[in-house]
Order: C-alpha cells, then structure tokens, then sequence
C-alpha cells in the first residue's frame, strides 16, 4: 500500500515557499504544483455567483435544504484528499506540497484539530 501525504507550506506572498517547493519537489518522491487554491474554492461550497444563468437565487434555495443536512467541511476535506490523491498518482509521486499563500485563513476546514506552527528567525 504506497500512503500519500499532503503537506501546506504557510507563509506570506514573497515569503520564500516558491523557493522552499522548487527545493523540495527535486527529491523524487515529491510533486510541488503551482499554487491550486482549491480549499478556498472548496470553501464557497455551496454559495451561488449572483450572474449565474440558472439564477443564484432559485438555485440556493433548492440547495439549501440539502446542503443543510450535511457538513460541509467533511464533503470538503474528503474532496480534497480525492484531488489530491489523483494529482499524486498522476503524478507518480508520494508526497504533494501546496503552498497556496492564504490557506491560514482556511486551517480549520482542512482540519478542525490542526496544529499550528509557528516560525520566526
């Protein structure tokens, strides 16, 4: 069984993560795409652009008694793991560095128990 891993890498624009994931996607076990945004897509889940064409408002209240009976955040996470895991097996690789700059606001969608690690030098 080959276990994947994702990993965030935290840090503010012009902070050092480009470099620190071109360094660290030449270990062969390592993918580090460009920046996917996709938790803070997954955090609109369920809201409804106001220009859509099959109208935002009809859409939501059709969605809302479904969407309301479920967590969001769990449909969320499990998304994420699934995309993540088809970028690695795309990918042939094992380990997936995101380091998408405004995750920090997002930590407890990706996981409500999350440690947070702080750095300073």
């Amino acid at each position: 069984m080959v276990v994947h891993l994702s990993v965030l890498s935290l840090g503010l624009p012009r902070s050092g993560t480009t470099l620190l994931a071109h360094l660290l996607k030449l270990h062969p076990d390592i993918v580090a795409p460009p920046e996917p945004w996709l938790m803070l897509a997954l955090e609109a889940f369920g809201k409804v652009d106001r220009r859509h064409p099959g109208g935002s408002a009809l859409i939501e209240a059709a969605t809302s008694e479904f969407l309301g009976r479920i967590d969001r955040a769990i449909v969320s996470r499990a998304f994420a793991e699934a995309a993540y895991d088809q970028y690695l097996a795309e990918a042939g690789k094992r380990i997936i560095i995101d380091k998408t700059p405004r995750y920090g606001r997002s930590l407890t969608l990706l996981n409500p128990s999350i440690q947070k690690r702080h750095t300073s030098f």
